[in-house]
């Protein structure tokens, strides 16, 4: 085979990669018509009375909650926070959850010696725990960005760990042929090896960092999305609550993506190597 069929063959190989990815078009059409239809039944259901307002909003009572919040200023400042504890939370926690994890494989014996005590702090109920942030560091800013790391830093350690465990012994006996020192092993080998557990741990809690921090705002704050859906509760607010809660939700489909996109950027480059 000469060197322009092998440009062909892999340029063939490749647009059928992507072609296996693309959705066809009508698959697209069907589900923004079933979302259409939903939004126009749930229109229909509440505006002629078939559906108490308590219970369900339509869209356009939504739409104008929005509008309304927008120009009062209520919604973006409070989001913005929300956003703030929780990125903090969960940027602290993949740091420790990995570093831990690396650790714990690097020295298998400080990984025995500490696994009982990190696993019985994991299953402590967190709403058990939040009361006693509220003690030690009160309704702010801390007790928030905490309460999210603690709801995924022992997720990411114990995927990094099991990530790292599946490394295949052939990679490990090569390093020791070649010498490579302890470093060597855990950036070379251990760590390109647990990518895939790490990324899983990370989709999973990119997700639970908003729950985390809204559980922790609806319990004691005086600011943020969960706030705002303390209060709609409140006063029975209902275009109000599901008006934040398509937002929460909007807001953890876009960490999720974007972990995703991280993962195939980093896999990639690392199959490039």
């Amino acid at each position: 085979m000469n060197k322009s069929q092998k440009v062909f063959t892999a340029t063939a190989k490749k647009s059928k990669r992507k072609d296996k990815h693309k959705q066809p078009l009508w698959v697209t059409i069907s589900r923004l018509g079933i979302i259409a239809a939903i939004l126009v039944g749930i229109e229909l259901a509440v505006s002629q009375g078939y559906v108490n307002k308590i219970f369900l909003a339509s869209p356009s009572q939504i739409a104008d909650e929005f509008t309304y919040m927008l120009r009062q200023n209520e919604l973006l400042p409070q989001i913005m926070l929300t956003l703030q504890e929780a990125l903090l939370g969960y940027a602290i926690s993949a740091v420790v959850g990995i570093g831990i994890g690396v650790l714990f494989v690097t020295f298998p014996k400080l990984e025995a010696l500490l696994t009982p005590f990190f696993s019985a702090i994991m299953a402590v109920p967190k709403t058990a725990v939040m009361p006693l942030l509220i003690v030690w560091f009160g309704i702010g800013f801390k007790s928030k960005v905490i309460m999210v790391f603690l709801f995924c830093m022992f997720t990411v350690l114990f995927n990094t760990v099991s990530g790292a465990k599946q490394t295949k012994v052939e990679h490990l006996k090569v390093a020791h042929v070649f010498k490579a020192t302890r470093a060597q092993i855990v950036f070379k080998v251990l760590i390109p090896s647990a990518l895939p557990g790490i990324f899983t741990g990370l989709r999973v809690t990119a997700a639970t960092a908003i729950t985390g921090v809204i559980f922790a705002e609806m319990t004691a704050s005086k600011g943020g999305a969960g706030y705002l859906l303390s209060e709609a509760q409140a006063v029975l607010n209902t275009p109000k609550l599901y008006l934040v809660v398509i937002i929460v939700t909007l807001l953890s489909v876009l960490f999720v993506s974007i972990v995703n996109l991280a993962e195939r950027i980093v896999l990639r480059h690392q199959r490039t190597i």
